[in-house]
């Protein structure tokens, strides 16, 4: 039943102006009961469930709403949505301050007002199931990681080519000079550079330097190339070519590619690695995107106790603050987020990407300075400081979290 969340809320806060008040409203929508083949086993007014005189839509004694039930079904689904996203009142009355007050309902929650606000883990399910819903449907490659279509492979390398030949420019090979001279190279070394470089880059722009050619057999190859990095004990005949740099024109010591570090992994680890890059390769890396659709809410899940166990270690010296009031914190925090990335997916498409995320970064950050000042009452500095200091902890926790990611989506694909 949509109400039976709501109203317990209720009973166990003791108010009867947040859920049970909207518990009374949605009752009120109730204009017409039909008749039904199951009527009440008690008379009007007493409670169904434990035989208590009622003294409102919701029984004071057991939490039971008042209500039949018998009525049309589209009217039963929007207590259903009710139940789960507060639509009744209380989500309109979140949303608001979360996205323009930063800290305030927060703080508000913290202090005891919370029955007029959607909870902070609704408020968080909600926000992040609705953002990977719109992301996932927006994906512009329909579940591909790469495009495999030999015309556009082959387009993009040409774009390439023509970006390297417009880049390379007699001033940009003066700055080359340039930087040469002004280190401690010979001037014998200096002058072969720049030869060895102006023939190169005069080769670039005039198409001497053939552009690969793609065709559908191109997997094989990138498979075989794979297999033959993984594993070199399987390929003793084919070895890298040694790169040798002088200096001072003399010969320089013999730098060759080697595969030491990889053959320091387990054989049978890396042949498991061959045949998943396989995999992903053959069906367009198709397979890595379904796991990395399917892990990463579950990452970001996972993000929110470690930024409430940062948040607590900063104020580890504070009395007074709990792990929950820094769950609250991160569960706002997180929620905020995806509403954020939310209207500026939809933004994007007005002002473009760069001015939105350049949005994001101010206003999620200053968003973050109000929660230190509004929530944890810290002065100006202090809260700068400390913004700082999150931001980067948490780029290295998200930095490391997207890299076990994609081994996980490797690994399963």
């Amino acid at each position: 039943m949509a109400g039976s969340d709501i109203i317990s809320d209720a009973v166990v806060g003791g108010s009867a102006s947040g859920e049970l008040g909207d518990a009374a409203n949605a009752s009120k929508r109730n204009k017409k009961s039909r008749d039904t083949a199951f009527p009440p086993p008690t008379e009007a007014g007493i409670c169904s469930n434990c035989n208590t005189t009622l003294k409102g839509p919701v029984c004071h004694s057991c939490g039971q709403v008042a209500d039949t039930f018998h009525r049309p079904v589209w009217e039963l689904l929007m207590e259903v949505l009710d139940g789960l996203l507060g639509f009744e009142g209380r989500f309109w009355r979140t949303l608001p301050p979360l996205m323009l007050k930063p800290g305030k309902i927060t703080h508000q929650y913290l202090s005891g007002v919370r029955a007029r606000y959607v909870q902070p883990f609704r408020l968080y399910l909600t926000a992040s199931v609705v953002f990977f819903l719109i992301f996932f449907a927006l994906d512009p490659n329909n579940g591909e990681l790469f495009d495999a279509d030999p015309e556009d492979a082959q387009a993009a390398m040409e774009d390439v080519a023509d970006a390297v030949s417009d880049v390379v420019t007699e001033e940009r090979l003066a700055e080359i000079e340039a930087g040469l001279i002004s280190g401690n190279v010979s001037p014998e070394d200096r002058e072969l550079i720049m030869e060895r470089t102006d023939q190169a880059m005069e080769a670039i722009a005039e198409g001497d330097i053939p552009i690969p050619d793609f065709d559908e057999d191109w997997k094989p190859g990138a498979i075989a190339g794979i297999r033959r990095a993984l594993l070199p004990e399987d390929h003793p005949d084919e070895t890298v070519d040694s790169v040798q740099l002088g200096a001072n024109g003399s010969e320089g010591a013999d730098a060759s590619l080697t595969s030491n570090d990889v053959e320091e992994l387990p054989y049978d680890f890396r042949v498991f690695l061959a045949e998943q890059a396989a995999t992903i390769i053959n069906d367009n890396g198709v397979s890595l995107v379904e796991e990395l659709k399917r892990w990463l809410p579950r990452m970001m899940f996972l993000m929110l106790p470690l930024y409430a166990f940062l948040l607590g270690l900063t104020h580890f010296y504070k009395r007074g603050y709990f792990f929950y009031d820094h769950l609250v914190v991160s569960l706002h925090f997180h929620a905020f987020i995806f509403f954020m990335f939310m209207v500026l997916m939809a933004a994007a498409s007005v002002i473009g990407m760069g001015p939105s995320m350049l949005i994001f970064f101010f206003w999620s950050n200053y968003y973050l300075y109000r929660i230190h000042r509004s929530v944890y009452h810290h002065g100006r500095f202090s809260s700068f400081l400390r913004t700082v200091f999150m931001d980067f902890v948490y780029l290295i926790l998200l930095s490391m979290g997207m890299a076990v990611l994609m081994l996980i989506g490797v690994a399963l694909a």
